[in-house]
């Protein structure tokens, strides 16, 4: 076939392709795909983080109204290993929960402990710190151990597990809206008691050297570790999020995050 041949049979072909109405395939580069992590997102490119930002050294407002605080700084880490921008929304512990049944964000970083009932309707990434239950009390207490908490009363964040162990050991539980609410209860005798973290004891008691409250160990709980939660539909997202935590704990991020807040490495399971 001559040069001219080609030419003709080319415009054959064009003019068969106009007379039909059909179209020529023309390669296109195709669309990058969005990965599955990323697909429920509550908004697009974005990691959107619940968490109470009262809870310190957790989450908290500095003197500048900055929010800050030890699982603060590490969403944001995990937010950039994942190549998203970071957003938080704040809310009261008991209202975390039905926060991300709503889908308001996408993980849940607020020293929140995986237990069988939450593990029934949530998926968890790998714990982040690991830590000890502690009876707070006044110096004169006659609780001593596990077994006196029967028939006390108790404040607590009526949800958390430290609220779900008290009334399991029998205290008559007052619900407060977190840890801060918990202790002035305590200080001013309305309640007998205050179940939570040894960290958070530890912070406080570092803030508040004055202070004439005494905190035991108990295994009521036993050691108890911080997940980040969320939705059952998310499970890449949080496959892909312990993954991140994985190498933040290799090059010493979270190691560091957590002298930086608490004055301890509490990272390395017990």
């Amino acid at each position: 076939m001559n040069k001219y041949t080609k030419i003709a049979a080319t415009a054959a072909v064009a003019l068969t392709v106009a007379s039909t109405g059909a179209y020529a395939v023309v390669p296109s580069v195709s669309a990058k795909a969005t990965p599955a992590y990323e697909k429920n997102l509550h908004k697009k490119g974005t990691l959107t983080i619940g968490l109470e930002g009262t809870y310190s050294p957790y989450s908290y407002r500095d003197k500048s109204g900055k929010l800050t605080g030890f699982e603060v700084d590490l969403s944001k880490a995990v937010a950039k290993k994942l190549k998203l921008k970071p957003e938080f929304s704040q809310t009261k512990f008991d209202s975390l929960v039905a926060g991300l049944n709503a889908r308001k964000y996408d993980v849940v970083y607020n020293n929140m402990g995986k237990n069988k009932e939450r593990a029934k309707h949530y998926v968890f990434a790998a714990p982040y710190m690991y830590t000890k239950t502690v009876m707070i009390t006044k110096p004169d207490s006659d609780i001593k151990t596990a077994t006196d908490l029967k028939g006390k009363k108790s404040a607590q964040s009526a949800s958390s597990n430290f609220g779900q162990a008290a009334k399991k050991a029998g205290t008559n539980v007052v619900s407060v809206p977190g840890f801060a609410e918990a202790i002035d209860l305590v200080n001013s005798g309305k309640v007998d008691v205050t179940l939570n973290s040894q960290d958070s004891w530890g912070v406080y008691k570092k803030k508040h050297p004055e202070t004439k409250l005494k905190a035991k160990t108990t295994d009521v709980l036993g050691d108890t570790s911080a997940s980040p939660m969320l939705n059952k539909k998310d499970k890449a997202l949080a496959k892909k999020i312990t993954k991140a935590q994985k190498e933040l704990k290799k090059d010493g991020t979270v190691a560091k995050l957590s002298e930086k807040y608490f004055g301890s490495d509490l990272t390395k399971k017990p």
